[in-house]
Parts: C-alpha cells; structure tokens; sequence
C-alpha cells in the first residue's frame, strides 16, 4: 500500500457539479493508472442534510464515512494500491459550509465543467429545481452545486501561484486526445495519445455504495462515446436558476483549457 505523500504528486482533486459526466472522468483516468476516490464527501453531505430520499441513503451510510474530517484526512492520504496517482472525483455540493477547506493545499485542484443549462436540464429530472418564490432562486442554485463550486474555486486560486487548470466535460467528448493531453501535461500525468481510452463495462471496484442506483448509463459504456450537440430548452420556471448561476459558470469558465466553447 503506497500513500500519495510518499511521492513527489500531490492527489488530482477533480471538483465538478452534478450532471457534469464527472462518473465518465472517473473512468477514463482508472484508464490512466491512477486510483480513484469516488465522491469521498457524498455519505457526509447525506447524513448533514439527511436526504433521506436519495437513491443507496442506507447504503451509502452504511459503507462510507460521514465525518467530513475524516474523510478530508483520507483524500489528503490516498490508499494507492498499486497505482501511483490519486485520481478523486469531487461534487461540490457536498461542500457545505461546515467544512474547513484547508485540506486542499494538498491536493491538485482541478475543476470540470459543463454549461448550467445542461447541468439544471440534466438535474430537473430527478430533483424539484422550480423556485416558488423570489427567495428560493438560491436553493435552487445550491442543489445545482454552482455556488459552492464558486466557494472551492476562489480558495483553490488563493492558495496556489500554479495556473488552475479548467476542462469542459463536451471539450472532452468532442475532441478526446487533445484535451486530455492539455490536461495531463498540466498536472504532470503521462498521457499516450496512441493508446485507447477505454475501460470494462458495469460496475467498478472503486465505485461508491450508491452505484446501482446512479451510474447505470455509465455501467453501458467501454470508452468515450462521441459528442452530441445538443439545444437544451429550460423552462420559463427555471430562467431564474440559471440565471443565478451563469455568472459564476462564465467567471471559472475564462480557465477552460479549451477555450470559451461556441454553444456557451
């Protein structure tokens, strides 16, 4: 069993909404040799808020930590098994305010986007977004993750003098090579541009309790499949959401390794 801390690296700590095919990074940097952490703040956040009625609530409970100190202890010292990379997929939901963020002077922060719109799409399927009134906007936008990805971004830009490194989940579907070695070079990963990013279908060894209940699409998949443009319509209820969270988008957005993206 290695730990991060014995090698020159610190931990990739990849921060990203919800519905921002963050499962899909996961699974290509396992392709990469790295060890992954899924969500390692997710059983935390369940029991801080008791959302009950989130799908694997007691499994999830059950199998995974829910002191965020603890948690924020482990992240900082990875178990690598054979790897020699911590790969860790971050929602930044799961970021309440409780939580002291110091623990990321160790890690490598990284942040994956994707445009609001898609996110709040994606996100009205299965959770109630519609603002009732003027002062439910907010947590509405809460539930999206964009405000406290706000909150992570400001303090992963004060305690480095490094450039911080952006990547928009389409960038990597449309063009998977490029963004991806842009990436890897930026946080010192090997990357071969010769060998195929793809992994086995189903479920995962380091995948989360709450797997079943959450990553079926992914479970289909052996690789990256193609991008999709596509024109997401929101619903005159949801505007104020989305407006809520635009600002913050475009501010973290100006570091896409990328480039602003046309369909913005």
């Amino acid at each position: 069993m290695k730990d991060q801390l014995t090698t020159s690296l610190p931990p990739i700590a990849m921060w990203s909404p919800p519905r921002a095919r963050s499962t899909m990074m996961m699974r290509v940097f396992e392709s990469l040799g790295c060890r992954v952490m899924d969500e390692p703040f997710y059983a935390y956040w369940l029991a801080a808020t008791q959302k009950t009625d989130d799908p694997g609530y007691v499994a999830t409970l059950a199998a995974h930590e829910t002191d965020w100190r603890v948690v924020a202890r482990d992240v900082v010292h990875p178990d690598l098994g054979s790897c020699h990379r911590s790969y860790q997929k971050h929602m930044a939901i799961h970021m309440l305010e409780a939580v002291d963020l110091s623990f990321m002077e160790h890690l490598r922060n990284c942040f994956l986007i994707r445009h609001p719109a898609e996110v709040i799409a994606s996100m009205a399927d299965f959770r109630d977004l519609v603002p009732k009134h003027d002062a439910d906007v907010e947590a509405a936008a809460l539930l999206v993750g964009i405000p406290q990805l706000e909150r992570i971004f400001n303090h992963a830009s004060a305690i480095t003098t490094d450039p911080i490194v952006v990547i928009d989940a389409n960038d990597v579907l449309e063009n998977p090579t490029a963004v991806l070695s842009a990436f890897c070079q930026a946080v010192h990963l090997p990357f071969d541009a010769g060998t195929p990013i793809q992994w086995e279908a189903g479920r995962h060894p380091d995948d989360g309790a709450w797997a079943d209940d959450w990553y079926q699409a992914v479970y289909q998949t052996t690789g990256l499949n193609p991008y999709e443009r596509k024109q997401v319509a929101i619903p005159a209820a949801l505007q104020p959401v989305l407006d809520y969270c635009l600002p913050v988008y475009e501010k973290i957005a100006r570091h896409n390794l990328g480039g602003p993206r046309h369909d913005d």
